[in-house]
């Protein structure tokens, strides 16, 4: 009989770390498997690459890794329905504050539609955190 409705244990939790592989991201992903939790990155590696995090290969049990951009909406829903997320840690998006002068648009698009993109097929997928 499924636990529906009673709180999961720690280590029975995925969490979904968008830029997961950039240096915040990775740093997070760390502490995250460090402490049990099931990590599922997504990172188009746009300003990052990938790398063993704790030694733990892209595609072990605890750590799975998706190079897709989170505005590409098939591919997110795609890696929901793949795996059990319960929660988000939002780091995806452009930062370099000279150019997002330069290029105010493409920062809008990724960075505000690209989250709005996640949130939806969270939404879609009942995640809610």
């Amino acid at each position: 009989m499924a636990n529906k409705g009673l709180a999961k244990d720690q280590k029975d939790l995925s969490i979904l770390v968008t830029g997961g592989a950039g240096f915040i991201g990775s740093h997070t992903c760390v502490e995250l498997i460090q402490r049990g939790y099931s990590v599922v990155i997504v990172d188009d590696l746009s300003n990052s690459s990938i790398r063993k995090i704790c030694g733990i290969d892209a595609d072990d049990a605890q750590l799975r890794f998706y190079k897709q951009n989170i505005l590409d909406r098939e591919a997110l829903d795609a890696i929901f329905a793949e795996n059990d997320v319960d929660a988000i840690i939002h780091f995806a998006g452009f930062k370099a504050v000279g150019e997002s002068v330069q290029k105010p648009l493409e920062y809008y698009w990724n960075n505000i539609a690209g989250t709005l993109v996640l949130c939806d097929v969270a939404r879609n997928h009942g995640v809610k955190n």
